[in-house]
């Protein structure tokens, strides 16, 4: 719903509301596994003798060969991959294990059928690898001697940091959860007149994805609603409920937002760009053209009036208790 369309909206409460915060605990468990993972992460290769197997990182240099032939485009050199990862196809992978480094071998493959090369269908073919050289995966031990290779005076000094990080992280996810909850219960205490047609259209919507989605499955919405002993029509209810708390969620964003003069600056706008394109591997210009500046600063105003309406709110904070182990 753009500014343009945007309904007449009169805020109701929304300083001073209650809600309880829920931070999950840091067990010692946690704090174990978070170390086995920081060993995993700092885990190095050394060379190897031994014969190849599963979990080797192998560099190799591989060719195809038919009728005593080198099939064009098939030689590939200085090929790096780890033995089990899936990125190799199965029978080289499963030719290399045994081998070991500096061995030259051959293994027989029949293309399929269907091969998207006609001239290759159904043949078989002679492949060789050279394998340059292997080399074994190594994991530090969880010990006093990885905590100092990081800069700690003990293993006890890098619990002790692992824990204050995991807690922070604990911490900030109960304060999305708590801002997220007041803005819901903003959007509630608000009086707006939303256009009927647009909570119709979005719960149809809904009703459409979910019948392909189960269709794929191999199930009918018929089928689905008995096994959740439900019916469409209630199904197409609550998604008209969870469209109307969604639209009052942003309408609710907004208003406060202007309310307070709550604002997003540009420089935040292109950091947030930034943030993306390092999280998800991808490159900035990329992230701009799937995501407009305009929702981008949205939804950073949604995150300062949370954090807004948590600064304002009466909260409780409770420690839930451990999951069981």
């Amino acid at each position: 719903m753009d500014k343009k369309n945007t309904p007449e909206v009169k805020l109701g409460q929304y300083k001073g509301l209650a809600v309880t915060r829920h931070v999950r605990p840091v067990t010692d468990k946690t704090v174990d596994i978070e170390l086995v993972h920081q060993t995993r992460m700092h885990a190095v290769y050394h060379p190897t003798t031994e014969p190849a197997r599963r979990g080797f990182r192998a560099l190799l240099d591989f060719a195809g060969y038919m009728d005593g032939k080198e099939i064009p485009d098939s030689r590939m050199e200085k090929v790096m991959v780890v033995l089990g990862d899936g990125k190799l196809m199965p029978a080289a992978e499963q030719a290399i294990y045994g081998h070991r480094a500096g061995e030259v071998f051959r293994f027989d493959f029949t293309y399929p059928q269907d091969f998207r090369l006609p001239e290759l269908s159904g043949k078989t073919a002679q492949f060789e690898i050279e394998l340059r050289s292997l080399a074994e995966k190594v994991t530090p031990a969880p010990d006093e001697a990885f905590a100092k290779s990081l800069g700690f005076d003990s293993l006890d000094a890098l619990k002790a940091d692992l824990r204050a990080k995991k807690q922070k992280i604990h911490e900030e996810g109960a304060d999305r959860a708590a801002g997220k909850q007041l803005l819901d219960m903003a959007g509630a205490n608000m009086t707006v007149d939303l256009p009927a047609e647009i909570l119709d259209r979005t719960a149809q919507n809904e009703m459409k994805l979910l019948k392909e989605r189960l269709s794929r499955s191999g199930i009918t919405l018929e089928q689905h609603c008995k096994n959740s002993r439900t019916t469409p029509e209630a199904l197409e209810k609550d998604y008209r409920a969870q469209a109307e708390s969604r639209i009052r969620f942003v309408l609710a964003a907004r208003a406060i937002a202007e309310a307070e003069n709550i604002v997003v600056h540009p420089e935040e706008v292109n950091a947030e760009y930034r943030r993306l394109s390092q999280l998800q591997d991808t490159p900035e210009a990329e992230i701009r053209k799937a995501l407009p500046e305009d929702t981008i600063a949205a939804a950073l105003a949604a995150k300062k009036v949370q954090r807004f309406l948590l600064d304002n709110a009466q909260v409780t904070t409770v420690t839930d208790a451990p999951e069981k182990e």
